[in-house]
């Protein structure tokens, strides 16, 4: 259960939920009135919730805000074999975290990275769950894999994951951690203040445990996306229907260089209701490098559904 610790001057409780054979750990923003469906905001990687943080403060406090840990990050579970990070898995915590936090079982899905990937997954798996999608510089998974096989600028824009799913960078990082260009970015990051030095300390701790990355790797490692596939789309694409129906909102920061321009477009058929805004000088992280117009966009959003709320 969420604990009566409290953070960041009251504003955020945090705690642990175990759910799903999993302890997370889970933030929230205190406050809402219950009027008002939540919002349950996922981080991608290598984050962890506080990445939701400085976007959550500027958002209307009418509403409650869900930011967990996911699994294998940060303070949360992380166990071992890959089986516990395959998207069934993933998408049960959703599925529970739901439950818990909304009395209708329905919410505002936000998801950044992968955060995002697994969000627009879970809402046209499971439509009845999803109020309204928000993505933040996340694909579509279907879009993605298909991308993967016709975009050759997606493919060598995503040829990382080949080395996460065979272990090298892995193994390079750990033989010399100072290779690891995410903990330079994280440097950078709480160097030019964009990340509060509470907030630096928490990923510096975070991450200065090897089987952290393990368990975040493994996220790619369980996943189906295949860079070598194709002409034709993998039997897990083919089945089912990867329609979104809830409307959705995609921020985009367009310098992203993990997903191209081509991928973004290329996925607007899987949305019936898709608006798009777009961040012209935003790289991959709009939560890090702009949250206050990542809020801007979110509220207006935000309060075209408002009316269908928590009742």
């Amino acid at each position: 259960m969420i604990g009566p610790g409290l953070t960041d001057g009251e504003l955020f409780q945090t705690g642990f939920q175990s759910i799903n054979s999993v302890r997370l750990h889970v933030a929230r923003r205190v406050g809402g009135n219950g009027s008002a469906l939540p919002v349950l905001c996922l981080h991608g990687f290598p984050d962890i919730w506080t990445i939701w943080r400085e976007t959550v403060r500027h958002l209307p406090a009418d509403r409650l805000y869900i930011m967990p840990d996911q699994r294998g990050y940060h303070l949360s579970d992380k166990p071992e074999g890959l089986d516990a990070y395959a998207p069934e898995r993933l998408l049960g915590d959703i599925k529970e975290l739901i439950m818990v936090h909304s009395q209708t079982g329905r919410v505002v899905l936000a998801g950044h990275d992968w955060g995002g990937v697994l969000a627009a997954w879970f809402a046209a798996r499971f439509p009845e769950h999803v109020h309204q999608l928000i993505l933040i510089n996340a694909v579509h998974p279907a879009a993605l894999q298909k991308a993967l096989i016709l975009d050759g600028d997606q493919r060598a824009a995503s040829a990382y994951m080949a080395g996460f799913k065979s272990g090298a960078l892995e193994a390079a990082w750990q033989r010399d951690p100072s290779s690891n260009p995410f903990t330079a970015w994280f440097q950078q990051a709480a160097s030019d203040g964009r990340m509060p030095a509470d907030e630096a300390a928490l990923y510096a701790k975070a991450w200065a445990d090897p089987d952290r990355w393990r368990a975040a790797i493994d996220w790619y490692r369980a996943s189906p996306f295949d860079l070598d596939v194709g002409p034709d789309l993998p039997d897990w694409v083919q089945a089912g229907d990867w329609h979104v129906t809830a409307p959705t909102l995609l921020i985009w920061g367009e310098a992203d260089p993990v997903f191209t321009a081509k991928t973004r477009e290329a996925m607007a058929s899987y949305f019936n209701q898709l608006t798009v805004a777009c961040l012209p000088d935003i790289g991959h992280n709009p939560l890090r490098d702009a949250p206050a117009r990542v809020a801007a966009a979110m509220a207006g959003f935000l309060d075209q559904g408002h009316d269908d709320g928590e009742h």
